[in-house]
């Protein structure tokens, strides 16, 4: 089973507590990009329509835009994605391009233009931390299970940031941490920031855990945030720690950056280190 990314997370959600019972047409639902660029990398970004849990066995292939014209402005200079047939993404269809990686202090427009609708949305690199250490700490009554602890260099007092991961042969691409999104003022020096799984961050959760598993190795990133960005995350971390079900807080309690539509767009500074859980 694929994970669910935030974009499926809003197609899921945004209809399902609508009090109408009509049925409104493709065009006429929301578009919910979810889209990013970091420092040194290509941007992804996908597009697709809302849709109603209320209509029964949906196929949310269907809901996915692959035929709008998405471009991203670095200052005067556009640059125009390509779509792209991805199984890595719960979407399996991504727009980028291989001409644009991000860069350290430059703010980048997205505009996403599709037959119905025309959305946009700006976000800023920051400056990075960096990983200055990871240590896998074992968990106290449950066998074979980690977690993380995550220390860091040049973190701003005023800047905001959160971790991602990726852990080899669960998934091909970066999730968000379970409660990963902090300023640099709740950062202790001494203590670092505790890392574990968020539950999206596997290709099969049918056996999830929140831990980390011995012999596991586990990519993880941290990335600097612009103000919008992190609203977004945080709320969706304050979603996840105070309701029991996500799945019905989630549409209302996340705030967008995407003018006239749903979702984000995200420019991050990022740092990456590695760490094998030891056997």
């Amino acid at each position: 089973m694929k994970p669910l990314s935030l974009i499926s997370l809003f197609l899921i959600l945004l209809l399902a507590s609508c009090e109408s019972v009509s049925e409104p047409q493709l065009d006429t639902r929301p578009l919910v990009v979810e889209g990013w660029i970091e420092t040194g990398a290509n941007p992804i970004v996908t597009v697709a329509h809302a849709l109603d849990l209320k209509e029964g066995s949906v196929n949310i292939g269907d809901y996915v835009e692959k035929w709008c014209r998405v471009s991203i402005y670095d200052g005067d200079k556009r640059y125009l994605l390509t779509g792209k047939i991805n199984n890595d993404y719960p979407t399996s269809f991504i727009y980028t391009s291989s001409q644009l990686r991000g860069q350290r202090g430059h703010s980048y427009r997205l505009l996403v233009e599709s037959e119905s609708d025309t959305v946009e949305a700006v976000s800023t690199i920051m400056p990075a931390a960096s990983i200055s250490s990871l240590k896998a700490e074992k968990v106290e009554g449950v066998e074979g299970a980690y977690t993380l602890k995550l220390f860091l260099n040049n973190i701003d007092p005023d800047g905001m940031y959160k971790v991602f991961v990726r852990v080899d042969g669960r998934s091909k691409i970066f999730h968000g941490s379970l409660m990963g999104t902090f300023t640099g003022r709740d950062y202790d020096d001494t203590k670092g920031h505790t890392v574990s799984l968020a539950l999206n961050a596997s290709d099969n959760n049918d056996n999830f855990t929140h831990y980390f598993h011995a012999g596991e190795k586990v990519y993880v990133k941290i990335y600097s945030l612009d103000r919008p960005v992190y609203d977004f995350w945080k709320s969706y971390d304050n979603s996840v720690l105070m309701s029991g079900n996500l799945f019905f807080t989630f549409a209302d309690n996340c705030p967008t950056n995407i003018d006239g539509g749903l979702g984000y767009w995200a420019a991050y500074g990022s740092s990456l280190s590695i760490i094998n859980i030891p056997r």
